[in-house]
């Protein structure tokens, strides 16, 4: 994107402020869109770890609808123990098994931010050195 311009000896003081308020637009525009980019890439990171906790938690109920009765049973046939304490054991083992899976989903989650401290910094940095450029300097 090639721009003609005078030469600086040429120009005014009006046109000066005016196009470093025009870069200085530019790039804040810029920032914003590498800052939605960012977002948009924790948001899919979350999307993902969001997906691990649904499918540990999915499982660890079907887990324990199909073989947690058949377990249950077989505890107690093997072991002689009554059928509620064979059930409780079976459902405790499921229910740590579930529950490791929902505690990887969550630091999954733990980790996703949604706003990179970078990029709010660096737009921090230019509204600060636009607001240097635009404001007069005392004498």
């Amino acid at each position: 994107m090639a721009q003609t311009s005078a030469p600086a000896d040429n120009l005014n003081i009006t046109d000066l402020v005016g196009r470093i308020a025009e870069d200085a637009g530019r790039l804040i525009g810029q920032q914003i869109d590498l800052l939605t980019t960012e977002v948009k890439d924790e948001l899919r990171k979350a999307a993902g770890s969001a997906s691990q906790v649904a499918a540990g938690g999915g499982l660890t109920a079907v887990a324990g609808i199909m073989s947690g009765m058949m377990l249950a049973h077989l505890l107690n046939r093997a072991t002689g123990l009554p059928l509620w304490c064979a059930y409780g054991t079976v459902a405790g083992a499921l229910g740590a098994a579930g529950a490791a899976l929902l505690k990887s989903g969550g630091a999954g989650l733990a980790q996703v931010d949604l706003v990179p401290p970078h990029a709010t910094q660096a737009v921090k940095e230019n509204l600060s050195w636009l607001k240097d450029q635009l404001t007069p300097a005392s004498a």
